[in-house]
């Protein structure tokens, strides 16, 4: 594991520092490959040039005159030349002996050998500026790359240091942060903490609430066994159905207690706001059936769990998708005075008959089967239970082949 220190001031470094080092070390064999290629090119047209120019002083001038040239190419281009004549005596020779010359023939206009030359560069003008050329680029590379890694650990200490400044603002509101990132982070924890501390707060009050709820059927049955158990009152089916029934109270309470997120407590709440993000998804869904959702969505305060609004929403609207035509309408209202929503569609409709099965449970009709193979008929179930659940009714219109209109009514 590597923390954010060891990650700016060891590994950044260390790779930069190879990394770079690795492109000096390269440009340096480019630059001394490239250097050496050059310099015997030119060695060659120098020689070349020389030999050329020793045979015309030789043959057209006189052996003087080319004497003189030769001590003049020795002193200005700083080479060892030794030049023999055809019978090997040595005419001119510089101060210091080469010890692997090359020697060249010098030949007349006849093509008649009037005398050899040694040439040695090793110790020339040429060799010693590329040679200082090359110590030169190398000396500066090194102080440039000194200079880069200096400059390089300043500004990751700097960047380490802003790094650490954001990171420990995260978890304070209205924070200035320099990483955007970091302050996407910080908005999102924040934001987990608020939501942490309203499950916190719902749990508190619900405990509250779900225990005087559940105080209420045990006082119910107490009295009852403390009767029975005092002869004050007999034992009968009546007062076994009403202790039955209190059981059944506590154990719809029970859940409610284990409940874990937020979005699964019931809690007053403006379900237009859940409503309007679930329908904006849902239109990219309904755009592979060229499906238009019409919506008018109104603010409607009603007590319920957000996870409850997204299952109706969810199931209400698929079954208008998966049962509607191409390039078709669907037409989703929450109305704020009739507390109602409703959700219409232009699909291939119901029968009575169906609508009456479907009311008794989990069905699907034939021309749904048909129209869409898969399903199985409980979305509208979970729909009926959780309407029943918040004491509000579900009904259902439908015309056969035209559509079908779904109209839930809140308390």
């Amino acid at each position: 594991m590597t923390n954010f220190n060891q990650f700016f001031k060891q590994k950044m470094n260390r790779f930069i520092t190879i990394f770079f080092a690795s492109l000096l070390l390269i440009a340096n064999i480019g630059l001394f490959v490239s250097s050496y290629v050059q310099y015997n090119r030119e060695i060659e047209r120098q020689t070349s040039s020389f030999v050329e120019m020793m045979e015309h002083l030789i043959t057209i001038e006189d052996i003087e005159t080319a004497l003189i040239y030769l001590e003049h190419y020795d002193h200005t281009h700083g080479v060892n030349l030794i030049y023999y004549d055809r019978l090997g005596n040595i005419l001119y020779q510089s101060d210091s002996i080469s010890s692997n010359p090359n020697i060249f023939d010098i030949y007349d206009t006849n093509e008649v050998l009037i005398g050899s030359i040694s040439v040695d560069y090793q110790s020339s003008v040429l060799g010693r500026e590329l040679t200082y050329g090359l110590i030169a680029f190398n000396l500066f590379s090194f102080i440039l790359f000194i200079g880069g890694l200096v400059i390089m650990n300043r500004y990751l200490n700097h960047q380490y240091q802003t790094v650490k400044e954001d990171m420990n603002r995260i978890g304070e509101e209205n924070q200035e942060f320099l990483f955007e990132d970091i302050g996407s982070i910080n908005n999102r924890y924040i934001k987990a903490l608020s939501a942490e501390k309203e499950v916190k707060n719902l749990q508190e009050h619900y405990v509250k609430v779900l225990a005087h709820d559940v105080k209420t059927p045990l006082t119910v049955m107490k009295a009852y066994l403390e009767g029975i158990s005092n002869n004050r009152i007999e034992f009968n089916e009546e007062i076994n159905q009403d202790l039955l029934n209190e059981i059944k109270n506590i154990e719809k309470i029970i859940p409610q207690l284990m409940i874990s997120n937020i979005e699964d407590i019931a809690k007053t709440q403006n379900i237009a706001v859940p409503i309007r993000k679930h329908v904006e998804k849902l239109k990219e869904t309904f755009k592979s059936k060229d499906i238009i959702i019409k919506d008018n969505i109104e603010d409607l305060e009603v007590l319920i769990s957000t996870a409850d609004v997204l299952r109706l929403v969810e199931h209400l609207m698929l079954n208008a998708f998966y049962y509607s035509e191409k390039k078709t309408m669907v037409q989703i209202d929450l109305l704020k005075k009739e507390k109602k929503l409703i959700i219409k569609d232009q699909g291939i409709g119901m029968t009575k008959e169906t609508i009456d099965l479907i009311s008794q449970g989990a069905y699907r009709s034939k021309d749904a089967i048909a129209y869409h193979q898969t399903g199985s008929g409980v979305g509208l179930q979970i729909v009926r239970e959780i309407v029943k659940d918040i004491d509000g009714s579900l009904s259902i219109e439908s015309v056969y082949g035209l559509g079908t209109t779904i109209t839930i009514e809140f308390p």
